[in-house]
């Protein structure tokens, strides 16, 4: 299974740590971030990993390289993270192979076990999503899940199977790529078209680091939500 790992954003509301640095190389309780997703990844038994980077790529890059020698994983530069918005980096990230593939916004620590539970879901698509909404970070669109009785906030943690994944991709080829977002009302018409399933977090902790106060949370919770 691939993971997309869209890692392109400016970093502005993390500013001014951020100014000279990718926000995925800031240190939190004892390693940077990018160290904890990069055990979470591996713990959860993830092969391919592509990185769409952007801002501070360069830094990142070197980070990449040192720490997955051994690894499959490509780096996909996004020089116009600046001027066009998330959907141009998840059509970069989605469109690169046929199969399936593994949804990931870089700005989320989440824990292994949710990540390998995800993963290795049969039905066209599983969608991570928390039940109670515990990070202040969650998406502001809520779910409504049909099966199990569950709804909940988004997590931005989502196995396409490769029909899901080409539905998406089509979607995503026709956009402006400026203004609001689509992808995420790409993403739930898909889930009404395909097989979907939705895990719940079911109190496993994860955080989604866009500002000052979760970048501090993240920091005292690193090590809990990685080893969860």
């Amino acid at each position: 299974m691939r993971l997309a790992c869209l890692m392109a954003g400016t970093g502005r509301r993390l500013m001014p740590l951020t100014t000279l640095h990718h926000k995925a190389c800031l240190q939190l309780d004892k390693r940077r971030i990018i160290d904890y997703q990069l055990s979470t990844f591996d713990r959860a038994g993830i092969g391919h990993k592509t990185f769409v980077l952007g801002h501070g790529a360069v830094e990142l890059s070197r980070v990449l390289f040192e720490s997955l020698q051994n690894s499959h994983f490509a780096l996909l530069n996004n020089p116009l993270y600046h001027s066009f918005n998330l959907d141009w980096s998840a059509w970069l990230a989605l469109h690169q192979d046929d199969g399936p593939v593994i949804y990931y916004e870089g700005d989320l620590l989440i824990s292994s076990s949710l990540l390998k539970e995800v993963n290795n879901h049969p039905d066209e698509i599983c969608v991570a999503m928390d039940s109670v909404c515990q990070s202040a970070g969650s998406h502001s669109w809520q779910l409504t899940p049909q099966q199990n009785g569950l709804c909940g906030g988004f997590i931005a943690l989502v196995k396409l199977g490769a029909a899901a994944r080409q539905f998406v991709v089509e979607q995503l080829a026709i956009q402006p790529y400026e203004g609001e977002v689509q992808l995420y009302k790409i993403l739930q018409r898909a889930f009404m078209l395909f097989s979907t399933t939705y895990i719940d977090t079911a109190g496993r902790p994860w955080i989604r680091i866009d500002n000052l106060q979760e970048l501090q949370r993240a920091s005292q919770l690193a090590e809990e939500i990685v080893n969860s």
